[in-house]
């Protein structure tokens, strides 16, 4: 299907104002069914119609869409590691394994560790003498 017929037909599925909301966030159009919300709000969609590999995304709660923010069971789900979406087979979350948390680095709760070392430079201060 040429990009001008998919995109015609995304726009009439999915309205104007989805639309120019994709455009704007990603750049294409993207019409599917909804199939499950994450406990982030990020919800997951899948077409079956689309070529493979565009046949499932994610619209993530937060726009600026880093990957980490998909928790484990829905990534294998979106990599096609499980067929079925962890809506219709939630498996048990083993208690050793912590929540999941998003790749903070960049942002300000990015983990710093304390440095000990001193300066290998240090500043220059001028010392002023009195005038006579």
């Amino acid at each position: 299907m040429s990009y001008l017929t998919r995109t015609i037909k995304n726009l009439i599925k999915i309205g104007p104002k989805e639309y120019f909301i994709q455009m704007m966030y990603i750049g294409d159009t993207k019409a599917g069914t909804l199939v499950g919300i994450d406990q982030f709000g990020n919800k997951y969609y899948e077409n079956k119609e689309e070529i493979f590999g565009r046949d499932r995304w994610v619209d993530y709660a937060q726009h600026y869409g880093d990957a980490s923010q998909i928790p484990p069971e829905w990534h294998n789900w979106m990599h096609k590691i499980v067929d079925t979406p962890p809506t219709v087979d939630p498996r048990p979350h083993p208690k050793y394994v912590l929540p999941h948390t998003e790749n903070l680095t960049g942002t300000r709760k990015a983990y710093r560790p304390y440095n000990t070392t001193a300066p290998k430079i240090t500043a220059w201060e001028p010392k002023p003498f009195k005038r006579a």
